[in-house]
């Protein structure tokens, strides 16, 4: 991508992401996000066709921290039950930090667009293969591979949003029976 590309790529990332501080995504409009990034708004729609190629783009980013810093965080020490329950905690967190985007998202198809054949998709489930790996020394890698698509599938925008709204289901409620599933005690 050219020089030029990339800071306006940057500079609409940054804009968005300040005006999310102070409005909803849904009344946010594209022409908004231009003006306050002194951007043209056909340069706008060339770097991002619509609001939810935005909107995904900037989950993109925040996920991409999220995966940086939880690597850090847990490259330290060996993962215990404790480890994955916080970090578990914290990627439920995320989720309700980022539903509204996420909603946007959903709400738009995406030609092209895969998440499950993404590099970041790749990397939350290695976070969580590595999380997996020493607590379960006695299941198979394909094991430890199934349990960690499944864990991002059943966190993605939809099902986490049922789990919520039509189910009821607290976090502390989603992450006592993710836990659960992962055969982790969540007393731990």
């Amino acid at each position: 991508m050219r020089q030029d590309a990339q800071y306006n790529h940057q500079k609409i990332l940054t804009t968005a992401t300040h005006l999310l501080s102070t409005q909803d995504i849904a009344t946010m409009k594209m022409t908004d996000i231009a003006h306050a990034a002194g951007i043209g708004v056909g340069t706008l729609y060339r770097n991002y066709p619509n609001k939810s190629a935005l909107c995904l783009a900037l989950v993109y980013d925040r996920l991409r921290v999220f995966i940086t810093t939880t690597q850090a965080q847990i490259k330290q020490t060996t993962p215990t039950p404790a480890t994955l329950k916080a970090v578990l905690t914290d990627y439920l967190a995320f989720r309700d930090a980022n539903q509204a985007l996420l909603n946007t998202i959903s709400e738009v198809p995406q030609a092209g667009q895969d998440f499950y054949q993404s590099p970041l998709f790749q990397q939350l489930t290695d976070l969580f293969q590595k999380l997996l790996t020493p607590l379960h020394p006695d299941w198979s890698a394909q094991t430890i591979v199934f349990r960690s698509d499944m864990l991002v599938a059943m966190l993605k925008s939809e099902m986490y949003a049922f789990e919520r709204q039509q189910r009821g289901l607290s976090n502390p409620d989603l992450l006592h029976e993710l836990l659960s599933l992962l055969e982790v005690s969540p007393a731990d």
